[in-house]
């Protein structure tokens, strides 16, 4: 067996949990955006296929992931992972990222609670993100980190 088809095989198999990851979120804001359109449970699950209560739990996944509905790093970097953007495309979207940063609730700085940020995302991406990587959006984003803290 070549190297190069290991390789391959190796992307594919990497590529399956953040590809179901991304179906998922589709699945998500399709059943969100037919629900704000007025479609009933029953008529969203009889054309998705599902039963009426698996949609009532996906909207209510949105309804208590409210990042659902917009891209966030973590799903540019799951993009990446499948082959939808390449590496510079990824960067390039990352580095010029509006990232949040994570700390106690602005209206309560005094809390022991602790409300993330998009940058969280990048702290937590496992091997969706390489060291090097992370490296460079370290470097990139020091400055906006730092002025966070303040």
């Amino acid at each position: 067996m070549s190297v190069a088809f290991e390789k391959d095989i190796e992307r594919q198999l990497r590529a399956i949990s953040p590809r179901a990851e991304l179906a998922q979120l589709g699945k998500i804001r399709a059943v969100l955006a037919a629900s704000e359109a007025g479609w009933s449970q029953r008529e969203i699950a009889r054309r998705v296929g599902v039963e009426q209560p698996e949609i009532s739990r996906l909207l209510k996944k949105a309804r208590l992931r409210p990042e659902v509905r917009q891209r966030t790093p973590r799903e540019v970097m799951l993009r990446y992972a499948v082959g939808e953007l390449t590496h510079e495309q990824m960067m390039d979207e990352l580095e010029h990222w509006d990232y949040t940063f994570g700390g106690p609730p602005e209206d309560d700085p005094a809390a022991d609670v602790y409300v993330r940020g998009s940058w969280d995302q990048i702290e937590r991406a496992g091997d969706l993100l390489s060291d090097d990587d992370y490296q460079r959006l370290l470097e990139v984003t020091a400055a906006r980190r730092a002025a966070s803290r303040r």
